[in-house]
Parts: C-alpha cells; sequence; structure tokens
C-alpha cells in the first residue's frame, strides 16, 4: 500500500482486508511512499517471500494519485500501473490493482470509500479470481 494520500490509504486498506478476511485469507501488508514504489515493492515480496517462508499467491497494490497542476500525475500513473502489470505477468502472478488514479480528491474519497466505491474490496476480489482461475488451469 502507497501512502503518499493516508485517508485514501486507510479506506483502501480497510475494504481490501475486510474482503481477505472475508475469504479466510492471509497476507502481509506493506507500506511503501508512493504509487511509483509498488511494483518494486511486489517484486521484492515475491521474488524474497519464498526464501523467508513466504510464498504468495498473488498480490494486490493499493494507492492513489490525484492530479495536480503539472503533467508529473500522467506519467506517475503511467508507470505505476504498466509496472504492476509487468510484474504480474513476468511472474505470472495474479494480482489485483487497486490504485486509484483520479483528478480530484472527491473522487478519490468515494471511490476508495469500502461503503461506496470500495476499490481496495475490488482489487482483493480480482486477485482472488485470478488466483483462482490460475489453479483450475492446474499452474
Amino acid at each position: 500500500e502507497a501512502r503518499f494520500y493516508d485517508e485514501i490509504s486507510d479506506d483502501l486498506l480497510k475494504g481490501a482486508s475486510a474482503e481477505l478476511t472475508s475469504a479466510n485469507a492471509t497476507f502481509d501488508s506493506v507500506t511503501v511512499p508512493g504509487i511509483l514504489e509498488l511494483p518494486t515493492a511486489a517484486l521484492f515480496g515475491l521474488s524474497r517471500g519464498p526464501a523467508l517462508g513466504h510464498a504468495y499467491d498473488g498480490f494486490v497494490a493499493l494507492g492513489c494519485a490525484v492530479k495536480g497542476e503539472t503533467d508529473h500525475y500522467e506519467y506517475v500513473c503511467a508507470e505505476s500501473m504498466a509496472g504492476v502489470q509487468r510484474i504480474a505477468l513476468d511472474l505470472k502472478t495474479p494480482s489485483g490493482n487497486g490504485i486509484l488514479t483520479c483528478p480530484t480528491w472527491e473522487l478519490a474519497q468515494d471511490r476508495a470509500d469500502p461503503a461506496r466505491g470500495d476499490a481496495g474490496g475490488r482489487a482483493v476480489r480480482a486477485c482472488l479470481r485470478l488466483i483462482e482461475l490460475k489453479r483450475g488451469f492446474g499452474l
């Protein structure tokens, strides 16, 4: 989870944790400063997890970028999204992308709130479905 916007991250994590708990899934939460660091953290965890006794079936990326006055937003959003997808494809690991890229703070709040948009819960559901699908294919 990226903590650049604490309030948004709290809601994303709340929704994701509730969904994981309801699915009886075990999970670790790793915190990074911003969404650009999410792919690297996922790669570290997936690469070193088994050596540390933590083999992960998948990963969920949670974080948010809100459009500002510069074009920095476009680069950060594109690179973080592409990075998450690249890690999932390269490592053949199910993922859930809960990175919000919103033009306004209000939209980010709405999408992160577990009672409204529940982006964290949706990202977990996507990851769990991909884990199920992978197992169904015998992989």
